[in-house]
């Protein structure tokens, strides 16, 4: 549990850096992506959006999955 929580404290802390929520976007968007490969692997039946082949939608949808810049997140205003 201590382990966990360093590690949210680390993340928040990345946040607050000029352009480290844009770096948590990345790495959740990478995640995200890697995902429906590891799926499409594991499985003969497989469930995706419907817009899968559209790269940018689910690049936007996995960027969104962290929600709005939070309060003290250095960088720009989100959208």
């Amino acid at each position: 549990a201590q382990a966990t929580a360093e590690g949210i404290r680390k993340v928040a802390d990345t946040i607050r850096m000029p352009g480290g929520f844009e770096a948590v976007q990345l790495r959740v968007a990478e995640q995200y992506i890697g995902q429906f490969g590891a799926l499409a692997k594991a499985s003969n039946t497989l469930v995706l959006p419907a817009t899968v082949s559209d790269v940018g939608s689910m690049l936007a949808l996995a960027m969104n999955v962290i929600g709005r810049r939070p309060a003290g997140a250095a960088g720009p205003p989100s959208a």
